[in-house]
C-alpha cells in the first residue's frame, strides 16, 4: 500500500509541515493586532499621568467652588442663593440690598465657579481622547483573548488555514462594528502615533 506524499516528504513529515504551516499563518494573522495592541497600551500608559494631574486639578477646583457657596450661604444667612432686585447697567450686573461682604463672598463664588468651568473645558478633550484610547485597549484585549482560544482550537490541524482568517474577520467584524481600527484615518490609530511619535524626538 502506497503512502500519500507531500512535496517528496512522508505522510508523518508532512502532517507536521501543514502543522508548522498553519502556526506560521497564525502568527503572521495575528501580528498586527499584537503590534496595534502593544502601541496603544503604551499610548495610554502615557496618557494617564496627564490625567491624573487633570481630574486632581478639577477635583481641588470644585472642592474651592463647593467651599466657596458655603462661605457665601453663610454670609447672606441662607443654604438658597441670594436673592435680590438686579438693576441692569452697561456692561454689569448690580444687586440691591448687598453689602459689601455679601457683594465679595457672592462674587468669589462665581469666580471660582468659572474658573472650574475653564478646567473642564480646557481638559475635555484629552479626557474623552483617553477614554476613546482606553476602551480600544480592551477591545483589542478582547479580541486577542477570543482568536487565542480559537487559535488553541484550530492549530491542531490543516483546517486552520481555512477556517482561521473567516473566524478572525467575523470576530472583528462584530467587536469593531464594521470598522477598520488599523486604518490611518482612525482617529485614535493617528492620535497615538502621533503622541508616541513626538515622545520618541
Amino acid at each position: 500500500m502506497c503512502e500519500r506524499h507531500l512535496f517528496g516528504l512522508p505522510s508523518s513529515d508532512a502532517a507536521l509541515l501543514r502543522v508548522s504551516v498553519a502556526g506560521l499563518a497564525a502568527l503572521i494573522f495575528l501580528g498586527g493586532c499584537a503590534t496595534a495592541l502593544k502601541r496603544e497600551s503604551r499610548c495610554l500608559a502615557s496618557l494617564t499621568p496627564e490625567i491624573v494631574q487633570a481630574k486632581e486639578e478639577m477635583a481641588n477646583l470644585e472642592a474651592s467652588w463647593h467651599d466657596s457657596l458655603g462661605r457665601r450661604d453663610a454670609v447672606f444667612g441662607q443654604t438658597a442663593a441670594p436673592f435680590g432686585s438686579l438693576a441692569g447697567r452697561v456692561g454689569r450686573v448690580v444687586w440691591i440690598g448687598e453689602n459689601p461682604q455679601q457683594e465679595q463672598a457672592r462674587l468669589a463664588a462665581a469666580q471660582a465657579y468659572q474658573r472650574l468651568a475653564e478646567a473642564k473645558a480646557r481638559h475635555r478633550p484629552l479626557l474623552g481622547m483617553y477614554d476613546k484610547v482606553y476602551q480600544r485597549v480592551r477591545t483589542r484585549t478582547d479580541e486577542e483573548e477570543i482568536l487565542s482560544e480559537v487559535r488553541m482550537v484550530l492549530l491542531a490541524g490543516p483546517a486552520s488555514l481555512v477556517f482561521y482568517p473567516i473566524i478572525r474577520w467575523n470576530v472583528r467584524s462584530v467587536l469593531w462594528d464594521g470598522a477598520d481600527p488599523d486604518a490611518e484615518s482612525d482617529p485614535v490609530t493617528r492620535f497615538c502615533a502621533d503622541r508616541l511619535m513626538n515622545e520618541a524626538t
